[in-house]
């Protein structure tokens, strides 16, 4: 009994199929194939997307466009009517009335889509006016709006266009005095020149 078993194990065994194992290069070059693909797939959709972007904002620009023009019409037809009634009557007073109406529809339409106009009755403020203009004031604080140039407006906390301001420049009372004493000396300096040619 022990010879067979001796015997039986001598007998080789069916060997199962080796797989081939794949070249470590090959198969880099595989997945930087995969990945290659992967990334030209993604930039064509992105480039795609910002096409798309790009066409819907200028869709909703172009509506918004057309929206603010539709708005703007009636006040293109009072105009017209305002041409026509100056050229049959030349009321003056009634011509100013037919442009304040005129101006008040328009500053009304302007208004709905957000304009607003930018205050101007207190400290400069960089971000909503421009200087155009600095006067030395003795009567009045640094920074403080004394005339509006012209007027300016803004869309939300933006300023689409500043006001345009002239803007105090405190003026020290030292100053102020130095300055006059200054003044008369050269009167009196000017009155003692004249004295002397007047003598000879």
């Amino acid at each position: 009994m022990p010879e067979e078993k001796t015997e039986r194990s001598k007998v080789p065994e069916a060997s199962s199929k080796e797989v081939p194992e794949e070249d470590p290069l090959s198969l880099k070059e595989k997945q930087i194939a995969e990945l290659t693909d992967d990334l030209k797939r993604l930039q064509a959709e992105f480039d795609n997307f910002k096409k798309r972007t790009e066409k819907e904002w200028k869709e909703r620009a172009r509506l918004a466009n057309q929206t603010l023009i539709a708005d703007l019409l009636p006040i293109l037809d009072s105009f017209d009517k305002a041409i026509e009634n100056a050229k049959n009557n030349g009321d003056a007073t009634a011509l100013r009335k037919g442009l304040e109406s005129l101006h008040k529809q328009l500053l009304q339409t302007l208004q709905r889509e957000g304009l607003r106009e930018i205050r101007a009755d207190g400290r400069f403020d960089p971000f909503m006016h421009e200087a155009v203009m600095r006067e030395e004031r003795e009567d009045a604080e640094d920074g403080r709006i004394l005339e509006i140039f012209q007027k300016g407006y803004a869309i939300g906390p933006k300023a689409i266009r500043p006001t345009k301001v002239k803007v105090a420049k405190r003026r020290e009372p030292e100053e102020a005095s130095r300055e006059l004493v200054t003044e008369s000396r050269d009167n009196q300096h000017t009155q003692e020149e004249e004295g002397k040619i007047d003598k000879r």
